[in-house]
């Protein structure tokens, strides 16, 4: 069954119910959408014999990783959008620090990590600090390390 199918029988379902049922559906119906349908957008890189295409989530999770290891911060969403033609267009990259860790520094820091990562995932020759915008946003401070 495709996503398509899937949208038309949870909406004929619901339908059906009143809308008290429909609470006590709302939780199943979208677990089920979610498990069923979860698109990763493109990403164009590119190999020696001609285009890559890389799944949104692969980008994603090889940044993740490569930023893992950054003393006095931890990753808590990565994000990322590409042009109509499938190309990165942004990275968005959300922190919580640690209390006391120097921010510019921490930005800059993983600014270049994350376009190494996106480098080497998409095989490109340098990372593309000068195509692709890395946005840096620190959502929380904690003092507490074992909440990185």
């Amino acid at each position: 069954m495709n996503g398509e199918q899937l949208l038309a029988q949870a909406a004929r379902t619901l339908r059906e119910h009143t809308d008290s049922g429909w609470v006590a559906l709302r939780d199943d119906v979208v677990a089920l959408a979610v498990r069923a349908f979860r698109p990763s957008a493109p990403v164009r890189g590119t190999l020696p014999d001609g285009p890559l295409l890389v799944a949104s989530t692969v980008v994603v999770s090889r940044v993740r990783t490569a930023l893992a290891g950054i003393p006095g911060a931890g990753v808590l969403r990565i994000t990322c959008t590409t042009t109509p033609d499938d190309d990165l267009d942004r990275l968005t990259v959300e922190l919580v620090a640690l209390y006391g860790t120097r921010l510019v520094p921490l930005a800059v820091e993983v600014r270049q990590l994350a376009a190494t990562a996106v480098a080497e995932t998409l095989g490109l020759a340098r990372p593309p600090l000068d195509r692709v915008r890395v946005d840096v946003s620190v959502r929380d401070v904690t003092p507490d390390p074992r909440l990185l």
